[in-house]
């Protein structure tokens, strides 16, 4: 099921079971209760060659940010890519454990620019149906967007109240609604942090500057939680 939603990376797999990594052709998978933040991105579609959403996820993959090992995927731009990342926002790691975060990725032109998006509509990208039958018509970010705004080293405060009407704003919704219906929690009264951004073009912000200002922005998000570190490479059972 990874081979036909997921590119893959040159990362390893931690075998928690045998106590040894293993190298594989995979990307990083946090198991075992490892803390770890989901962080998702798109295949290039279309006319466009490349998509600076996934280049950006790819960039991140097996990075640190804040003891949280960030686990990347990339998607297709379709339905299916949509609910292949949704199964992964329920799975969680392994072990069923939640993620400290989900940060979905997505691209953006040179009109909208890099977009902090506040919330949800509930509508799907296929139709003019909701996603979630008789569900709420906004959903807010549970990420604390306060923390971003107070962060005076991230010159990149840009907000928006529409993540459009494509895949970019379904696969917002349905994480938002899955946290908030389960109440899926990083730590006693918080809900584990989702937001979505759309990333401009690299000829207006480069690979660099854009991973930066994504992981900068994860920081932020798990720090904002008030919520005990828990470090990747730490086993809970």
């Amino acid at each position: 099921i990874l081979k036909t939603a997921v590119s893959f990376g040159p990362f390893g797999v931690l075998d928690c079971a045998l106590g040894m990594v293993r190298w594989f052709q995979v990307w990083l998978w946090p198991i075992c209760g490892q803390a770890a933040i989901l962080l998702t991105g798109y295949n290039h579609w279309g006319n466009f060659t490349q998509n600076p959403s996934g280049e950006v996820a790819q960039a991140l993959n097996g990075t640190v940010v804040e003891d949280l090992l960030v686990h990347s995927i990339r998607i297709n731009v379709s339905e299916e890519g949509v609910l292949f990342a949704e199964s992964l926002v329920q799975s969680g790691a392994s072990d069923g454990s939640p993620w400290d975060a989900v940060v979905h990725l997505g691209f953006e032109d040179e009109a909208k620019g890099l977009k902090l998006e506040t919330m949800a509509f509930n509508l799907r990208a296929s139709s003019t149906h909701p996603v979630v039958p008789e569900g709420p018509h906004l959903l807010p970010t549970t990420g604390d967007l306060g923390a971003v705004a107070l962060n005076a080293h991230n010159p990149h405060e840009l907000w928006s109240r529409d993540a459009g009407s494509f895949f970019c704003n379904e696969i917002y919704y349905r994480s938002l609604f899955y946290i908030r219906q389960q109440k899926r929690k990083r730590c006693r009264g918080a809900l584990v942090p989702c937001l979505f951004i759309h990333v401009p073009p690299l000829h207006l912000m480069p690979l660099p500057e854009s991973s930066l200002f994504v992981k900068t922005l994860l920081g932020d998000l798990i720090r904002a939680s008030g919520c005990p570190t828990r470090k990747w490479w730490h086993v809970y059972g």
